[in-house]
């Protein structure tokens, strides 16, 4: 293999790394603020707090649980393929790069679509009279 294709290889591979165990983070984070809504909800006043915020809040979560969920099933196919590329000494092949490509643009959406979500959360968690 080339010097400048194990190059590439090791920048995919480093890069599905650092993806896949954000969204392992992700999915933590999504199970602490689940959670941290469910014992809210057993002292959820509806004079204080509206009830239709709190399900927002709680459908939000399994949203970005779903969709870490199937972003790492898709960091596991792309890795699939990239070894099925190297077996046959096609590595990184127009197919997979794009693959690659889409993912990058998933995560980076991802990424600031969590962040956003997360700063709305702890606004609303703030804002609560239980805490």
């Amino acid at each position: 293999m080339k010097a400048e294709k194990y190059r590439q290889l090791t920048d995919v591979h480093l890069l599905q790394r650092i993806w896949r165990n954000e969204l392992e983070l992700a999915l933590q984070e999504v199970d602490f603020w689940e959670k941290l809504l469910g014992t809210l909800s057993e002292g959820l006043d509806a004079r204080v707090t509206d009830s239709d915020t709190w399900k927002g809040e709680v459908s939000q979560l399994h949203h970005f649980r779903r969709l870490a969920k199937r972003l790492l099933d898709e960091i596991k196919e792309i890795d699939e393929q990239v070894a099925a590329g190297v077996r046959v000494d096609r590595v990184l092949d127009a197919d997979t790069r794009l693959n690659h490509q889409y993912l990058r643009q998933e995560m980076d959406s991802f990424h600031a679509d969590f962040r956003t979500f997360k700063s709305d959360i702890r606004q609303y968690m703030v804002l609560q009279p239980t805490f």
